[in-house]
């Protein structure tokens, strides 16, 4: 079932005039403000939603925007900037600003344009809502006025036709809705899609091109076939073990959270015997592939899997957990390296590799966190935007990623070369989009910092 949810009698007119689809409910807010929308949107969840649309008129915060323009929305936050819901994945769509009392001073419009381009008094109320019930939420707003002091006036004017606009969007968006899910073919899932959920193996790409590039230097070029295909998958069984047992040590946190809650381990859908089991295997991957990659590479097989075994356990103890995942990624094209080369002697190339990966990847780590900046403080998990807020967080995040992109023009001042350029120009910008507003958390965690780690890596692989 499908939920509408309108502020107003006069917003929802328009579409209850061309008649309600089957399968749809609509629930109009008892009055205005944050607290009526979300109770209504609860009444819709208790009414067996699986999706709700929050639809209705809005002002505009950013003056190219045109009267009467229909917008969906990709990000919601307060007012006050300490919270923000991800509710829309796409271009074109814009953020959203949801505040107590209306906006009609120029002062603060400007104050709020620097972080949205819509202003509401209800969407991230519904926004809240739905993800705390892990159900999709669509936010459709039409602009009114420009939050000046012509604001009431130009609401009074243009809400009739505005709202008529939403209609013919909302019922556009519905049958969408209903489309798909009508020609979606019903598969179960299976114990195999279960663990391909589990252990996200395409999240591998973090890891592979910082191997390869180690084993590179390591050679001076490309190594042999075989040696790659063992690095691979040593790679692939490492990353397999510490995703393994990051998600059994946080099972609990979780279940907990709403962003995590259905995760196999959390949700119950897989068991804990499950669990370990897969550990195991990507454990036996990984010592097979290190017991072929030389009797060096084996002895010091043990030294990786620390970090990768521990690196989850940090958040009950330090904000600075994020750097615990850069650790288990700046080893990996050191040992790619000794993979090849038998040797502990490291030149500076594969240092500053290293140093790329390390801080190029916890600067990502940051900036996805502040997803869950409100459930960490109100549960004791650590971390740097529940210690420093989301500006203190991504300060925090941009200091690491110039050191990370510092390493890597050294790195290309080695190799030199245009291509190398190119890849380092790419990177460049695939870390400048992390601190884009309108692009959600999760798109610049994965894969925009895919992007700008695995163009570090092709300085080197195209360098030498």
């Amino acid at each position: 079932m499908i939920g509408v949810l309108f502020a107003t009698e006069m917003e929802a007119r328009p579409y209850l005039e061309r008649g309600v689809p089957d399968g749809v409910v609509v629930e109009i807010s008892e009055e205005m403000g944050l607290e009526a929308a979300r109770v209504a949107a609860e009444k819709l969840v208790e009414l067996g939603c699986k999706t709700i649309i929050n639809a209705g008129v809005c002002g505009a915060l950013n003056n190219r925007l045109e009267r009467g323009g229909v917008y969906r929305v990709s990000m919601v936050s307060t007012e006050k900037l300490n919270a923000a819901v991800n509710v829309g994945v796409g271009f074109g769509l814009k953020r959203l600003v949801s505040v107590d009392e209306p906006v009609f001073e120029p002062e603060r419009k400007r104050a709020l344009s620097k972080y949205g381009d819509l202003v509401d008094m209800e969407g991230y109320a519904v926004a809240r809502v739905c993800e705390a019930e892990n159900i999709p939420c669509i936010l459709i707003k039409g602009v009114t006025d420009f939050g000046d002091g012509n604001g009431k006036a130009d609401i009074k004017k243009h809400i009739t036709p505005v709202s008529e606009t939403v209609a013919e969007a909302v019922l556009g968006v519905i049958a969408e809705l209903q489309k798909a899910k009508t020609t979606k073919p019903k598969t179960s899932s299976t114990l195999m899609q279960k663990l391909h959920s589990f252990t996200k193996v395409e999240h591998t790409v973090f890891s592979l091109p910082l191997l390869f590039a180690g084993a590179w230097i390591g050679a001076g070029g490309m190594p042999a076939i075989s040696t790659l295909v063992w690095i691979a998958l040593a790679g692939l069984g490492a990353r397999t073990f510490g995703m393994a047992v990051n998600r059994i040590f946080d099972r609990e946190i979780d279940a907990k959270n709403p962003r995590t809650k259905n995760r196999e381990l959390a949700s119950g859908t897989l068991s804990m015997v499950q669990g370990w089991a897969v550990a195991l295997v990507g454990l036996v991957l990984y010592f097979l592939a290190c017991f072929l990659l030389g009797p060096l590479v084996l002895k010091l097989s043990l030294f990786p899997l620390i970090p990768l075994a521990v690196y989850s356990l940090l958040k009950r103890f330090t904000p600075l957990c994020h750097f615990g995942i850069g650790v288990c990624l700046g080893a990996a094209p050191i040992g790619a390296f000794v993979a090849v080369t038998n040797s502990l002697a490291f030149p500076v190339s594969l240092i500053l590799l290293a140093v790329f990966a390390f801080f190029w990847i916890s600067g990502f780590d940051i900036i996805y966190a502040l997803l869950d900046i409100e459930f960490d403080r109100a549960n004791g998990v650590k971390s740097i935007p529940a210690s420093l807020g989301a500006k203190g967080a991504q300060l925090v995040a941009a200091i690491s990623h110039l050191f990370a992109f510092a390493a890597l023009v050294l790195l290309w001042m080695q190799v030199g070369g245009l291509l190398p350029l190119i890849a380092l120009v790419v990177s460049a910008v695939g870390f400048g989009l992390a601190y884009l507003p309108t692009i959600p958390i999760p798109v610049r965690f994965f894969p925009i910092s895919v992007i700008a780690g695995i163009a570090g890596a092709m300085v080197v692989l195209l360098g030498i």
